[in-house]
């Protein structure tokens, strides 16, 4: 039985992701439309905003237990 339980948590859907605008709002926003509870949440990571060549906003990279 372990073995199975292995396999089944060692697909490669396992673990989701979303990237969100580095605000409180917005990363609460994404969570309530992807029905992603606190409970499934594995990280938050900060991603920096970049300045150069090509800017990009500050952003929250967010990785979570999919179904």
């Amino acid at each position: 039985m372990a073995v199975a339980q292995a396999l089944h948590s060692n697909r490669a859907d396992a673990v989701g992701e979303i990237v969100t605008e580095a605000n409180v709002s917005a990363l609460n926003a994404a969570l309530a439309d992807r029905g992603i509870d606190a409970e499934r949440i594995i990280s938050i990571l900060p991603v920096a905003a970049q300045t150069l060549m090509t800017a990009a906003p500050a952003q929250f990279r967010v990785l979570y237990r999919a179904h």
